[in-house]
């Protein structure tokens, strides 16, 4: 597995335990430990989407840099040979 592949993975294990904490939360919102995780779930994606943009670009449009240059559109897109899935 490559290292890209790697920080991908980081990206959507973070993500799915995000979204499973939130489906939680919506039924249990008074419970700390639940909402700790929660954090911890949002701080591991924001760090892996981090990685991610400053190696190898932008996953979304507002990671774009602010630059004389649209860069988005020179990656592959992620359906695309090459593209990060």
């Amino acid at each position: 597995m490559t290292e890209k592949q790697m920080v991908m993975k980081k990206i959507n294990e973070s993500s799915f335990a995000m979204d499973d904490a939130v489906l939680y939360l919506d039924t249990h919102p008074c419970d700390e430990e639940a909402l700790a995780y929660y954090q911890k779930c949002v701080h591991a994606r924001k760090e892996a989407m981090k990685l991610y943009n400053d190696k190898f670009g932008p996953l979304q449009a507002d990671q774009v840099l602010g630059t004389n240059h649209w860069h988005w559109i020179h990656e592959p897109w992620p359906w695309e040979v090459g593209g990060n899935c």
